[in-house]
């Protein structure tokens, strides 16, 4: 059964929290009571963008334009709320989240997809409160032609570059002139970056092409969340977390205050990792706005594309009673009591349903390589943020 949400009846549970409404004012059933998203007026449903109304693509790409425009308050990194956004997921790849009051790094570990999805509550909140009613943050699937083409639209996120306009976003809300580009990955060193987008796709001989069905499904048949080492040395084999992740190396190091691996094997490019690289790219001796992984949220594609992640992360997490490892011996940060720095939440408070966070998706996908409607169970309190 496939289903696709209705329209205008979503309230996050979420932003219930955040203006002090308790969640048993929009619980869906009672703790431990299941049933299928379509049975709830009272969750964010996150749809694929082929589904969105005109209407619903304008919301969203307004919101984050709105958040573009808001001045960052507390932040002096940064002059606008959305750039803040930007700025926090740079600092978890600078080499000072060494320091153990920093916790972990949010990628590269168990703490990848722990991190992201406080990561992205974070922003959908921050979406909703510039907004003034709730936002559901939309999710590309990569194995569907007709969602790739509509996530780059020129209605949506704009065009992919070419190489005669040195591959900038030429079209839709985000182009060039109209979107900048002002945040900055400490290794940049001397080279002259753009500040616009750079979409400089299918240029990485590693990432010619987007994840296939195939490959979500070899992701939802591994059987463990990680393995030891914990890092991206962890055998893809075993583990969930560094197969959909991919880029296996030895280790990781600090380059020009900026942590990166080591020793990268050749072709282990996967999910999360290859869409980062073949929507980015590299001209001109730099990375493409999505593929400089540090400050990949500069790219509004960035958040369509972690939120499925987020959807495969549910979905295998159903089927394996939200297992997270490390419990304890892993690095700092990724054990499942560290808290997922600058949040105050833990590894172990993300890994839990969506629902007990306030937001579900329409679907998710199936280790058949088919798709199914979210089931529906309710524990727990959504978490709320503040900036």
């Amino acid at each position: 059964m496939q289903f696709r949400r209705p329209r205008a009846t979503l309230i996050s549970a979420a932003v219930f929290v955040a203006l002090g409404v308790g969640l048993g004012a929009c619980t869906v059933a009672g703790p431990g009571v299941t049933g299928d998203v379509e049975e709830s007026d009272s969750l964010l449903v996150r749809a694929d963008v082929q589904d969105l109304s005109a209407a619903e693509k304008a919301e969203f790409v307004d919101a984050i334009l709105a958040m573009k425009r808001t001045p960052a308050v507390a932040d002096g990194r940064v002059t606008n709320l959305y750039d803040s956004f930007v700025a926090t997921h740079l600092s978890k790849l600078m080499c000072w989240t060494y320091d153990p009051t920093q916790g972990g790094w949010g990628h590269d570990g168990p703490d990848l997809l722990t991190w992201h999805r406080a990561f992205l509550l974070d922003f959908e909140q921050e979406l909703a409160e510039v907004a003034g009613h709730p936002i559901a943050i939309p999710y590309w699937d990569w194995t569907d032609d007709a969602s790739t083409a509509a996530v780059f639209s020129d209605d949506f996120m704009g065009n992919l570059g070419v190489e005669s306009d040195g591959y900038a976003v030429t079209t839709g809300p985000f182009r060039a002139g109209e979107w900048e580009v002002s945040v900055r990955g400490i290794a940049a060193g001397d080279i002259d970056l753009p500040d616009h987008l750079v979409r400089a796709t299918g240029t990485i001989d590693d990432a010619l092409e987007l994840p296939s069905t195939e490959e979500v499904t070899q992701a939802l048949l591994r059987d463990t969340y990680d393995a030891a080492p914990w890092t991206s040395a962890a055998d893809p084999n075993v583990s969930f977390r560094q197969y959909i992740d991919g880029g296996d190396a030895t280790g990781l190091t600090c380059d020009s205050g900026e942590i990166s691996f080591v020793d990268v094997k050749p072709g282990s490019l996967r999910l999360h990792s290859t869409v980062h690289l073949w929507v980015g790219g590299q001209a001109d001796g730099a990375m493409g706005s999505l593929a400089d992984t540090a400050t990949s949220p500069n790219d509004p594609v960035f958040w369509l594309h972690h939120a499925n992640i987020d959807r495969i992360l549910e979905a295998w997490w159903i089927a394996h009673d939200y297992e997270y490892l490390p419990v304890s011996g892993g690095p700092h940060g990724n054990n499942i009591d560290d808290q997922l720095y600058p949040y105050t939440y833990t590894n172990g408070d993300m890994a839990v349903s969506t629902v007990s966070l306030g937001y579900a998706y329409d679907v998710l996908p199936t280790a058949g390589g088919t798709e199914e409607a979210q089931p529906v169970v309710h524990e727990g309190t959504a978490p709320a943020f503040h900036h």
